[in-house]
């Protein structure tokens, strides 16, 4: 073999080697955004959880909505039923788990949830809602929470038609000053390497598989909730 090839083979060699480090350097990056707790102690006691609200129920499918809370634009997409409710169990079941902290749940109707906030335009009326309900309860705040995409995947493991896709946020208000002292918010959907090779890290990490949007979501909730405020 010539001097030429084998420079060549090597160069390719040493692309090919840092397209890989890359892939496994930007695939470890997450979906996920959290804000900064607060510094110190939050002195709470009772945090009221509110249901995931599904967005796609008043903005409909492939939609820029805003986040009633924060007023994060999220594309809203496909929710299948139940999603909200088992982000609800999840993140309850989680907290009272894993943190100290009363854990205060109330379940709503769907219409009665829907009204919550399509009584409040703006973020700052449905954030004094939302403390307004928190007082009634004596807690000292509230996390609520809302689920723009859950779409299942289509096919197998192992090869799909189309991937899972998920996007939800959640904010904790602290009701004696009625501000959100912490946001979290996850958004994603799996890419194969053809078209992210940056995601090869994400996708060795699941064993190269396609997840479900129940694996997506659980593993999300969970990064989020290791920042969740102590």
């Amino acid at each position: 073999m010539s001097r030429a090839k084998i420079l060549c083979y090597r160069i390719l060699y040493g692309y090919l080697c840092w397209i890989l480090i890359l892939g496994l350097l930007f695939g470890c990056q997450t979906p996920v955004h959290v804000s900064e707790a607060p510094s110190g102690p939050l002195n709470f006691d009772i945090i009221l959880v509110l249901p995931f609200k599904d967005a796609s129920m008043t903005a409909g499918e492939s939609l820029d909505t805003r986040c009633p809370v924060c007023g994060r634009v999220f594309i809203t997409g496909e929710v299948i039923d139940e999603a909200a409710n088992f982000l609800t169990d999840q993140l309850v079941s989680r907290l009272k788990r894993n943190t100290n902290y009363q854990i205060v749940y109330t379940r709503f109707t769907p219409a009665s949830l829907m009204a919550l906030y399509s009584a409040n335009e703006t973020t700052g009326a449905t954030k004094k809602a939302l403390a307004d309900r928190g007082r009634r309860h004596g807690a000292d705040g509230v996390l609520v929470g809302f689920v723009y995409r859950y779409k299942e995947r289509v096919g197998k493991g192992y090869g799909v038609e189309s991937p899972a896709s998920v996007a939800f946020d959640m904010h904790l208000i602290r009701v004696a000053d009625e501000r959100t002292i912490w946001s979290a918010h996850f958004d994603e959907t799996q890419q194969s390497l053809g078209d992210n090779l940056f995601k090869l890290g994400s996708f060795l990490s699941r064993g190269g598989r396609w997840v479900t949007a129940e694996e997506m979501a659980k593993s999300g909730l969970e990064k989020i909730l290791e920042k969740f405020p102590k």
